[in-house]
C-alpha cells in the first residue's frame, strides 16, 4: 500500500522532456540534473541517444525540464552562459607553432594550445575520443597523453556518459576545467551547472551536424566484411595522406592494411544520417555558447592567404572576456593573425542544413536492405567527381615526391 507522499507524487504530472525528436539534442543535461537518477539515455532505431524517464523513480520535481538547451528561444540559448559576451566575436586564423602538433590535429592545433595551458595549471580536460571499439564518447583527462586522444574530428555523435556531474565535482573542488564539445553540449552543460564558474573554460566546435553512430557501426561492419579483417582504428579525415582540404576516411585493419574511402563521408554530406534536431539547430550562427569557438578555417585563401598551406588552419572565434584572456595567454604557442568575420563565413555559421527530402527513404532502406545497397544508393559520388578528385590527389602526391 502506497503512502500519502507516494500517492501525491504519482498523481503529479510526469515531466515531458520533448514532444518530437527534433526537440532533443541528446546532450544529457536532463539526466545529469535528475536527483532521483530516474532518467537514462537510450538509443532509438537510428542509433541516437534520447532520455527516457522511469516513472517509478521519478519524483516529479521538474528539474529535467529546466536545463534543456532546446527548450528556450534562440536568443536565450545564445546568451545562456553570461551577460558580458562580446556583441560580435573576435576572429583569428591560427597555427600551432609546433608543426608536429599541428599535423596531429584536425586543423591548426588550437585545441592543444588551450588544453596545454589548462593542464599546466593542474586542470582537467573533457573531450570526445574514439574508444577501442571505435565508439565516440566523452572522457576526462588529467594528462597530455589522454588529451591527445581528443585530437581530430569524430563524425558521429559522442556519448556524454555522466561527465556533466564530473565537471561540476571538479569545479566545486577548485580545479580548472576545459570542456570541449558541440554547441548544444556546451549549452546543456552551462544550463546544468546553473551558474558561472571562473575556473571553467568552454570550447565549442563549429558543427556541421552529428551523424548516427549506428550508421557508422554498420559501415565498419560492411568494410570488415568486404576486406576480411577487423578495423582497429580510424581517421575520419586523413590529413596526413590527403591534405587538409580533402575529406577521406581511412580505416586501419588488423592485418596492417589501410583502407581509404569516401563512403561514410558521402553519406555524411548527404545529410540523411544527421540527428533530427540538427536540421533546426539554433546554434548555426556566429554567436556561440562557448567562451572560444574553433573550427577548420574554410575560406582561409581569401581571409588570410599566407595562412593557407593545406596542412590545416584553425578558425578561432573569441566570444567572451574570459576567452580573450585565455587566448592572450597562449599566443606564445601560436602563429596567428586577426581576420574579419565577413571573410570567415561557412554554412554552419549561417543556418542549419535543411532536412533532405529522401531522409525517410534512407532510413526505410537502412532497416530493410543490406548495407551494400545503401553504399550504392547513398554513398557513391558520380564518376566525374571521383575522377577529378583522384587526379587532384595524384598531382598532390607528385608535388610532395618532387620536394
Amino acid at each position: 500500500m502506497m503512502s500519502r507522499t507516494e500517492t501525491v507524487r504519482k498523481e503529479r504530472e510526469k515531466p515531458v522532456l520533448f514532444n518530437h525528436k527534433d526537440e532533443c539534442c541528446g546532450c544529457s543535461a536532463c539526466q545529469a540534473v535528475c536527483p532521483a537518477d530516474a532518467i537514462t539515455m537510450k538509443r532509438d532505431s537510428e542509433g541516437f541517444l534520447y532520455p527516457v524517464i522511469n516513472e517509478d523513480l521519478c519524483i516529479r520535481c521538474g528539474k529535467c525540464t529546466t536545463v534543456c538547451p532546446f527548450s528556450v528561444d534562440s536568443r536565450e540559448k545564445h546568451s545562456s552562459c553570461k551577460a558580458d559576451r562580446f556583441p560580435e566575436p573576435a576572429v583569428y586564423a591560427v597555427w600551432h607553432r609546433d608543426l608536429s602538433v599541428r599535423m596531429a590535429s584536425r586543423s591548426g592545433g588550437i585545441f592543444t594550445a588551450l588544453s596545454d595551458a589548462v593542464l599546466s595549471e593542474g586542470g582537467v580536460i573533457y573531450g570526445c575520443v574514439l574508444t577501442d571499439h571505435l565508439e565516440a564518447v566523452h572522457i576526462r583527462a588529467e594528462n597530455a597523453q589522454d588529451r591527445d586522444r581528443m585530437r581530430g574530428s569524430k563524425y558521429i555523435q559522442s556519448n556524454m556518459m555522466r561527465n556533466f556531474r564530473a565537471v561540476k565535482e571538479d569545479l566545486e573542488a577548485g580545479r580548472k576545467v576545459l570542456f570541449s564539445g558541440t554547441s548544444c553540449q556546451i549549452a546543456g552543460l552551462r544550463r546544468f551547472l546553473h551558474k558561472e564558474y571562473d575556473s571553467l573554460l568552454c570550447v565549442d566546435v563549429v558543427c556541421h551536424g552529428v551523424p548516427s553512430p549506428l550508421v557508422w557501426k554498420k559501415y565498419l561492419k560492411w568494410q570488415e566484411t568486404v576486406n576480411g579483417a577487423k578495423t582497429v582504428s580510424a581517421d575520419f579525415r586523413n590529413k596526413k595522406d590527403f591534405g587538409w582540404k580533402d575529406h577521406v576516411e581511412s580505416l586501419f585493419l588488423s592485418d596492417g592494411r589501410q583502407v581509404d574511402s569516401r563512403v561514410f563521408t558521402t553519406m555524411f554530406y548527404g545529410h540523411c544520417i544527421l540527428r533530427p534536431c540538427c536540421y533546426k539547430c539554433p546554434y548555426k550562427d556566429i554567436m556561440h555558447p562557448g567562451d572560444i569557438t574553433i573550427a577548420d578555417y574554410w575560406g582561409i585563401e581569401k581571409a588570410a592567404p599566407s595562412f593557407f598551406d593545406n596542412r590545416g588552419t584553425s578558425l578561432v572565434l573569441v566570444n567572451t572576456p574570459k576567452g580573450e584572456e585565455v587566448f592572450q595567454n597562449v599566443k606564445s604557442r601560436l602563429s596567428f593573425c586577426e581576420t574579419r568575420i565577413e571573410d570567415s563565413m561557412q554554412p554552419p555559421l549561417i543556418e542549419p542544413f535543411p532536412e533532405p527530402e529522401e531522409r525517410e527513404a534512407f532510413w526505410q532502406d537502412f532497416s530493410a536492405k543490406p548495407f551494400r545497397s545503401l553504399v550504392r544508393k547513398y554513398g557513391t559520388l558520380p564518376f566525374k567527381v571521383r575522377l577529378k578528385r583522384r587526379v587532384r590527389h595524384i598531382r598532390r602526391r607528385l608535388q610532395i615526391w618532387k620536394k
